[in-house]
């Protein structure tokens, strides 16, 4: 199960990461402009938040896990507006990256990240440069669960996971080529109750940057204007699909599929961006396993319905995606009592087909599952 999943995350990241890179280069090449790319080195020693039982002190060292510290590269661009959407978000950088993590203790280990990366920015000055930063892949080569050797870890029970990472940064320039940066992100570590247990790690971490620009820094400000771009609204269908273990019996060797079908009315506000409601139809089979975890008889009792709200972020042929709903109904939860969330990324290989994975969780912080996903978008121009 653990190659699988391994093997769904690879071809996920390959898929929706790379087209949109190479379209993105591509366009460049075409209008024979110049690129100009960077080189990224970031120290981060920061706090791991206490919200499992793990990370407060039920390990083997019997004492909380408080910090860690990580070391990562960044290959990047950064044109000055050759293509509409880096006018859109105002000259941002993109690129990917690489990751080597350590959190003082045997029990996790020292994983690796690699993953995608957008810098948005914030407010530019005559000497100074803050962004919005996001990162998205996955991570491996975790010292993950295990009843023998490893039994208190009850954060990480698969050897990959997903690498989330929202954060700000500011960028100093010292010289023509080098800028010096400072930052504070949130991480979060999960495999979406692929693997369980799969209580997770969220990380709150200060950074020190130093980027070097291969062939000087673009100009950034002096870039020309979107102007107002077509726009559209959609109606969005959603094919998704996982696998998970449940939260209740997370140690056992049981799993259970999530199918469903979602329909999105997504209303496109502004050149980047799109916000509407949806209605999430799943089939859960662990909805009436029996009480010792096996799987138990599937009805009417394993479909859930659910209301959502999406905000949606256009960048090229890339989405990343994310909103909040409740679940009308759900028969472990009960009727509208609990909310849940998703969050993640698609690829628009056509303008009506797409394909990505979010995350699934409730709480903000408990995820349920991955859910791959299939898309086709039927468009509405706007006037």
């Amino acid at each position: 199960m653990v190659q699988s999943l391994t093997k769904i995350l690879i071809i996920s990241f390959l898929l929706i990461f790379l087209p949109a890179a190479g379209y993105s280069q591509s366009d460049s090449a075409k209008a024979k402009t110049r690129d100009f790319p960077s080189l990224s080195m970031a120290y981060t020693h920061g706090k791991i938040l206490p919200t499992n039982p793990f990370v407060k002190g039920d390990n083997l060292s019997g004492k909380p896990l408080e910090f860690h510290s990580s070391v990562s590269v960044k290959l990047l661009w950064q044109n000055p507006g050759y293509t509409e959407w880096q006018r859109v978000y105002h000259i941002p950088y993109y690129g990917i990256g690489y990751n080597k993590a350590g959190f003082f203790t045997q029990e996790l280990g020292h994983p690796n990240s690699i993953y995608g990366v957008l810098g948005v920015p914030v407010k530019r000055w005559r000497k100074l440069e803050v962004y919005s930063e996001f990162q998205f892949g996955m991570a491996w080569n975790w010292n993950k669960y295990d009843s023998i050797h490893n039994p208190k870890n009850i954060a990480i029970g698969g050897g990959m996971t997903v690498h989330l990472d929202v954060g700000f940064n500011a960028f100093y320039p010292l010289s023509k080529h080098f800028d010096l940066g400072a930052g504070l992100s949130f991480s979060h570590f999960s495999n979406g109750g692929f693997e369980r247990p799969n209580r997770g790690l969220n990380l709150l971490s200060p950074t020190v940057e130093l980027k070097y620009h291969l062939r000087g820094n673009p100009d950034t400000r002096d870039a020309p204007k979107p102007g107002r771009l077509p726009r559209n609204n959609e109606l969005y269908l959603m094919l998704g699909y996982g696998d998970h273990q449940m939260v209740e019996h997370e140690l056992d060797t049981n799993y259970f599929a999530v199918g469903g079908l979602s329909a999105f009315y997504l209303m496109q506000h502004t050149n980047a961006f799109k916000s509407g409601p949806a209605l999430d139809f799943n089939f859960w089979w662990s909805l009436t396993a029996r009480e010792d975890g096996s799987p138990g008889p599937v009805g009417w009792d394993n479909l859930t319905v659910g209301a959502f709200y999406q905000i949606e972020f256009e960048i090229s042929r890339l989405s990343l995606h994310g909103g909040v709903g409740n679940y009308l109904r759900h028969k472990k939860y009960g009727n509208y009592k609990q909310y849940y969330q998703r969050v993640g990324v698609k690829y628009h290989f056509t303008d009506h087909i797409s394909m990505g994975v979010n995350v699934r969780s409730i709480n903000f912080i408990l995820a349920e599952f991955l859910e791959f996903h299939l898309g086709v978008h039927f468009l509405r121009p706007r006037k």
